[in-house]
């Protein structure tokens, strides 16, 4: 007996599909956005090669090959036309440490198949539930992650120029129905590509039915993996319950309906998208992108230069659309916001908004030498007691010896950290932003005492520990960074 909260989900879902599936009843699939290749399976990889440009002659193509259905028929129908087309096959298979004896059953046959047709293969072996523990992922997440990182590394060693996958039509529909779930914005509802990078992808438009057929009819044996008909994961779910449900009761032709939804938002996202990389370079600055100018972008436009902007400064996948929310309202802000998201930072910087590699605030904290050297990662402080002249230099600090206090540190700045310069206290936050100095160069290591800054290198000294007349001993520090 299902619970008031998943019947209410479920009755909630059946009317978000069916009001979806009502708008896919105006989208004709065999025409319209969506490219059909007509034709058995055999046809229809011949023909995505040939639209989609997939394989030329000469390349050597690898195959991700799981032993299923798919990957089989994949494997088979490239042996077929590869002759008349010129280009050569190999294959790779991963073994996720999942399934135990089935998985391994799964190797042999692969190795066996492979063997008989004379395709070279490489396998390896991957404790995947553990490496998912140990990095805080997803079962699913971390067995696609590195089921693509073997597949390139299998690529450069039997030196191929391609990986083929055997994602087809219901796969591709399956990965909207999940965007769609979770939603996303247009870049999930497009779908999977039918070639990224060096991944390609030949059966994106033969139906898992057909290709089943393909198999029967050529005699190919294949294996069943048991954890597709598991409905612990949300796109086994899809697969059994939902897009089945769609097709019976509200509209036999979805997965084409969808999979031709997808190809007509892939037109619009290409579009727009060009026009967004073309805002971002005209809003380049030298620190990094005009706010004034992406600000007074239409919002469609925005987030996407915004999205741009943070993965070409090195962001992970796991940017979601909050971050991006996030960065635009700094569009806005004043000096000084900033926000960290996956694997770099944002921050304002007067008239713009910068990105960086995003650092550990604390990663510097060691105790000072007051004599030699104090080490830290990037760079270290020289102290040495000097008589003579003062030379100026923004990365030398004079300072009265008798004036310093015990339990100095070297560390990066923290809030409420103050520096007593000509006379006057402030916050050190403050003393950066009046000086403009940029965000990215406030990380550096400062001499302190508590939360007193005493010598900011580049800046100077604080007046608690300056040089006067009646200074009887000097201390020289020295900072150099190391590259």
């Amino acid at each position: 007996m299902s619970s008031p909260d998943g019947e209410f989900i479920r009755v909630c879902t059946c009317w978000y599909l069916i009001i979806i599936c009502s708008l896919l009843r105006l989208v004709k699939p065999m025409q319209g956005g969506y490219t059909y290749l007509y034709g058995n399976t055999r046809s229809k990889v011949k023909s995505a090669i040939d639209k989609y440009g997939l394989i030329n002659k000469n390349e050597r193509v690898l195959v991700g090959l799981s032993g299923g259905a798919d990957s089989v028929a994949l494997l088979h129908v490239l042996l077929k036309i590869a002759p008349e087309r010129g280009f050569e096959l190999c294959a790779a298979h991963l073994n996720h440490g999942i399934r135990g004896a089935e998985a391994y059953h799964d190797q042999h046959f692969v190795e066996e198949l492979c063997g008989r047709l004379g395709v070279p293969l490489v396998c390896e072996e991957l404790d995947i539930p553990g490496i998912a523990r140990a990095e805080g992922k997803t079962l699913e997440q971390a067995a696609r992650e590195k089921r693509y990182e073997f597949f390139h590394r299998a690529a450069k060693e039997l030196g191929a120029d391609k990986i083929a996958v055997a994602h087809h039509m219901d796969d591709q529909a399956e990965s909207i129905m999940l965007h769609l779930i979770r939603g996303s914005g247009l870049k999930g509802l497009m779908g999977m590509e039918p070639a990224y990078g060096n991944i390609i992808r030949p059966l994106l438009w033969a139906r898992r039915r057909e290709i089943e057929e393909y198999a029967a009819d050529n005699g190919l044996k294949y294996c069943t993996d048991s954890t597709n008909l598991e409905r612990d994961a949300s796109r086994n779910r899809i697969r059994l319950d939902l897009i089945p449900y769609i097709q019976d009761n509200l509209n036999p032709c979805f997965v084409e309906g969808l999979c031709s939804m997808g190809e007509l938002l892939r037109q619009d996202e290409e579009y727009l998208d060009g026009l967004a990389r073309n805002a971002l370079r005209e809003a380049r600055t030298q620190e990094g992108y005009d706010r004034a100018r992406l600000a007074a972008l239409p919002l469609p436009l925005k987030s996407r230069a915004i999205r741009i902007a943070v993965f070409e400064a090195g962001a992970t996948a796991d940017v979601e659309r909050r971050h991006i929310e996030r960065i635009m309202d700094m569009l806005t802000a004043k000096t000084g916001a900033h926000a960290d998201i996956p694997h770099i930072s944002a921050w304002v910087s007067y008239g713009s908004i910068c990105f960086g590699i995003r650092q550990n605030a604390n990663e510097v904290d060691v105790p000072f030498n007051i004599e030699g050297e104090t080490r830290f990662a990037g760079g270290f402080f020289f102290a040495e007691a000097v008589e003579g002249g003062i030379i100026k230099n923004n990365t030398v600090a004079y300072i009265d010896r008798d004036k310093l206090p015990a339990g100095l540190r070297v560390r990066t700045r923290r809030d409420g950290d103050r520096f007593q310069l000509i006379g006057s206290g402030k916050k050190l936050k403050d003393f950066f932003i009046d000086r403009k100095v940029p965000r990215d160069q406030r990380n550096m290591p400062i001499l302190f005492s508590g939360s007193d800054a005493l010598f900011v290198p580049g800046y100077g000294i604080s007046d608690k520990v300056k040089v006067e007349e009646n200074t009887k001993r000097v201390l020289r520090v020295t900072y150099v960074a190391e590259q």
